[in-house]
């Protein structure tokens, strides 16, 4: 459990077990840690948990600023054994919540460079000591092996346009329905084309 002690002047240090989620810090009474009398502010700061478990400061518009190992900070994830200033009131963060590992995968080789074979020198010129050349080494990042699809699909494009053939066709037989409802007095289109085959 993360632990903040309080180096109070003419006093003994106070350290709080930070079994919560959130802390308000400052001189007023309703605070979680309450502040002595001095430069801080009546609602100072407040430490509030993130996802690691490890607590983050944010200073809450104080006048005398917080500072987190000697850098006035808005708001800062606290690390074991990081220091603080709430004004002139000393504080130090304590945390047994580890630290993740960085990737311990080491590099992988994928290409090494050969060296070029020497040139054979002119007669005339005098020759030189040989002398081992430093093997070079490249790091290159593995290719993706994963296929790239073209943009240039035409499946989606045909698809289109039958949606689109499609949707004109209704249109049309939707408009020269509607036209021939209001030209023939309410009178709709598929009883004139049944007229016309009964003629």
């Amino acid at each position: 459990m993360p632990k903040l002690t309080l180096h109070i002047p003419d006093a003994a240090p106070v350290k709080y077990g930070l079994n919560g989620h959130s802390f308000t810090i400052g001189r007023a009474e309703t605070n979680d840690i309450i502040l002595p009398a001095g430069a801080s502010s009546g609602q100072h700061a407040v430490l509030k948990m993130t996802e690691s478990g490890d607590f983050a400061v944010t200073d809450l518009g104080s006048t005398n600023h917080t500072k987190v190992n000697g850098a006035v900070v808005q708001t800062r994830v606290l690390r074991n054994g990081d220091h603080l200033l709430f004004a002139d009131v000393h504080a130090d963060y304590e945390s047994d919540v580890p630290v993740p590992p960085m990737d311990e995968q080491p590099t992988q080789i994928y290409e090494r460079s050969v060296p070029a074979p020497a040139q054979p020198r002119a007669a005339s010129a005098p020759a030189a000591a040989p002398r081992s050349p430093a093997p070079v080494v490249n790091v290159l990042r593995p290719v993706s092996t994963v296929a790239r699809r073209s943009s240039h699909s035409s499946d989606g494009g045909c698809f289109a346009l039958i949606v689109f053939v499609t949707m004109l066709g209704v249109a049309f037989f939707v408009g020269m329905t509607v036209r021939h409802y209001q030209d023939f007095q309410g009178a709709w289109i598929w009883d004139y084309l049944r007229t016309m085959r009964q003629s």
